[in-house]
């Protein structure tokens, strides 16, 4: 990190309460500019593959669906946290490893400072929001399964999002029939189009490249997640279902034919007010007890540029209390951008694998680049320690008044 007023920020929290010894101080340094993953070597050019209704029934299961701010997706994602990440490593004592008690309180205030300094320069920031015919979400996200025989080696998949929300445009929804068997017609709605594209299967390694062709370049695997089989070929014209990042707000229907987010009007209404926008993040499905949680859930707020920067600067502000998160410094995200990521403790996920939850933010702009999930100790799905086990970027974002693709 060769920024010193970014330094500065992240290490300023070592003079509080007295600061750490000279050692601690000098190793606390070390990991604050150290860089967590490598940069990922890109893919071959994919092929465009409009998602099918199967497909979107697979991302719609709350297991592996991101929460949503208004009331109709409290049903579909209430059990997202739970289910999807399991519970923080500090509150079952199921690890015996990890950051000692004083990297963590460094690196806790550090975030805190992070957090503060963040809300700070947004509170600065009054230029009016710009607008639209559309609003435009552009992300990669990928997941990794480990495959083959004896060792094996891991492969990642990853699907490209491209969702489009009209301000002004409306359609009807479709009719469904309800529980009485009565046919209910929803109200009217503003336009979503969402679209997916699938990239080759790769290994996510030189090593893991070396391994799959040592195993002859299969282009069909099968493996299990979370205790489910798993069936992937190297096209990915069909991908498995797949955890996506939660500070994502990609529009996609419940069974009902509701959104599974609220629409861009209803999230400009409620960003323009900061206690409103705070209110409507604790009360957001997702937000519950522990760190891991609430930074997980809040960070579709924290990354909502369609809220006013004091709206998010209050965001910023009420998750700079939670605790446990930690600055763990400098990282890359999947893209190979660098970024300052904020951790919460460990988490265990339902099939042992432990994991670091990194949140990573542009330390300029506070913008959220991307997210990852990286293995600090392998369970039962096989991928290794040190390796991204799910990850996250963002391509675009923003206002639009170019016309949607028709595919």
């Amino acid at each position: 990190m060769d920024d010193p007023t970014t330094l500065d920020v992240l290490v300023g929290a070592l003079l509080d309460e007295g600061g750490p010894t000279d050692d601690v101080t000098a190793a606390g340094r070390a990991r604050l500019t150290a860089t967590t993953a490598p940069p990922r070597t890109p893919p071959p050019t994919p092929r465009t593959v409009t998602p099918s209704a199967a497909l979107r029934r697979r991302r719609r299961r709350p297991r592996v669906r991101g929460a949503a701010l208004t009331a109709v997706a409290v049903a579909a994602a209430s059990a997202v946290a739970v289910a999807l990440v399991g519970t923080s490593s500090d509150e079952r004592g199921a690890r015996a490893s990890g950051p000692s008690a004083e990297e963590t309180r460094v690196q806790s205030l550090a975030a805190r400072r992070f957090l503060l300094a963040a809300a700070d320069s947004l509170d600065k920031d009054t230029k009016p929001l710009p607008t639209g015919r559309w609003w435009r979400q552009r992300v990669v996200e990928g997941q990794a399964f480990h495959v083959g025989r004896g060792r094996g080696y891991t492969v990642d998949m990853e699907v490209e999002k491209d969702s489009w929300q009209s301000r002004t445009e409306h359609e009807r929804p479709t009719e469904y029939v309800d529980e009485n068997g009565r046919t209910v017609t929803p109200p009217p709605r503003l336009r979503h189009l969402s679209f997916a594209r699938t990239r080759p299967v790769v290994p996510q390694t030189p090593a893991d490249e070396a391994a799959w062709r040592t195993a002859g370049a299969p282009v069909r695997w099968q493996t299990t997640a979370d205790g489910d089989k798993v069936n992937l070929t190297r096209d990915n014209t069909r991908p498995p279902q797949y955890e996506g990042s939660p500070y994502v707000q990609t529009p996609d229907r419940d069974a009902t034919g509701h959104d599974a987010v609220p629409d861009v009007n209803e999230r400009l209404r409620v960003g323009r007010d900061p206690a409103a926008f705070v209110a409507a993040m604790r009360a957001a499905p997702g937000f519950l007890e522990d760190s891991a949680q609430r930074l997980r859930a809040g960070s579709r707020f924290l990354g909502d540029k369609l809220a006013t920067p004091r709206a998010r600067a209050a965001a910023f502000r009420a998750l700079a209390a939670l605790p446990g998160v930690r600055s763990v410094g400098t990282v890359k995200d999947a893209r190979g951008r660098s970024g300052i990521a904020l951790a919460p403790p460990w988490i265990d996920r339902v099939d042992g694998t432990v994991v670091e939850y990194q949140l990573i933010l542009d330390p300029r702009t506070y913008d959220i680049l991307g997210d990852q999930m990286l293995v600090k100790r392998s369970g039962r799905n096989g991928v290794p320690a040190g390796a991204l086990f799910s990850y996250g970027y963002v391509l675009e974002e923003g206002w639009t008044n170019t016309t949607p693709p028709s595919h």
